[in-house]
């Protein structure tokens, strides 16, 4: 009876795992929202292998003006439902706090690295107008278009982690090659043998033949002047060189390409941000 009631117990771990796309426990959406949005997080998951999840709620405490209340709550809301994908467990979770109004996303795992701070400020810019018209399904399919446009162009060059605390760079710069710099730099190759080939050609189009010159007085001259120098003193001049290359600043709130990372309860780096409406 014992191995019949744990093999259920394991079997059961995948189903409680799994969540749907959108959870509208607020009550906020209408049906065809909600089948629109899935649509959308279905296709952006199949496609980068990322999660994402949609969370309505009206269970978040009162806080006060404390921001960080909500953050919290959409963290854990991700950490403990079985949100992300791989081993770093990348995805967003967009949470609509209607306690204290306030939209919010949170990143984890590759998504922080798509979803810099700029970035976000973007996908909640997309929102704003029809939150505030309580519009709410609409500013939840806009924050979804503005994400599957930026997950289509990529992580963006210069892209770095930082914490959010400290400030501290937390990751070098993410560089890569755009597809404007790969055709400049083919076209200048291009351009760089081209001229490399022609000019060797004419050297060798002089093969065989010869020049004469008539080495007669009236073609000759010579001019030997004489020139002294003098080393009369030595100065050497001594400067510090500093090497304090500092620890980076902040760039939160749309600044640089930067992503703001912090520590959930559960040990997460999680990115993200919000906004009141």
């Amino acid at each position: 009876m014992v191995m019949i009631l744990l093999l259920l117990s394991l079997l059961c771990v995948p189903a409680c795992a799994e969540h749907a796309p959108v959870l509208d426990h607020a009550g906020v959406y209408t049906d065809q929202e909600i089948a629109e949005m899935e649509t959308i997080i279905n296709e952006l998951i199949s496609a980068y292998q990322m999660d994402i999840g949609v969370l309505t709620t009206r269970d978040v405490p009162d806080s006060q003006g404390d921001d960080s209340v909500t953050v919290r709550y959409a963290d854990d809301f991700f950490d403990l439902n079985g949100y992300g994908m791989g081993e770093d467990r990348a995805g967003v979770l967009f949470i609509l706090d209607m306690q204290n109004r306030y939209n919010y996303l949170s990143t984890a795992g590759t998504m922080a690295d798509y979803l810099n701070d700029h970035r976000i400020s973007e996908i909640l810019d997309s929102a704003e107008e029809s939150l505030y018209e309580g519009n709410y399904g609409e500013a939840m399919l806009a924050q979804l278009r503005k994400l599957g446009q930026f997950l289509r162009e990529g992580i963006e060059e210069g892209q770095f982690r930082y914490d959010q605390e400290t400030g501290r760079r937390l990751t070098g710069l993410y560089n890569k090659l755009t597809n404007a710099e790969a055709v400049v730099s083919v076209l200048a190759g291009l351009i760089v043998a081209c001229i490399a080939y022609f000019v060797i050609q004419c050297f060798y189009l002089l093969k065989g033949k010869t020049y004469k010159y008539p080495l007669n007085a009236d073609n000759v001259s010579v001019n030997m002047t004489k020139n002294e120098e003098q080393f009369l003193r030595e100065t050497v001049s001594r400067s510090r060189i500093s090497t304090d290359s500092g620890s980076g600043s902040r760039s939160g709130g749309g600044g640089g390409r930067g992503s703001s990372m912090h520590t959930s309860s559960s040990g997460i780096s999680h990115g993200g941000g919000g906004r009141h409406f």
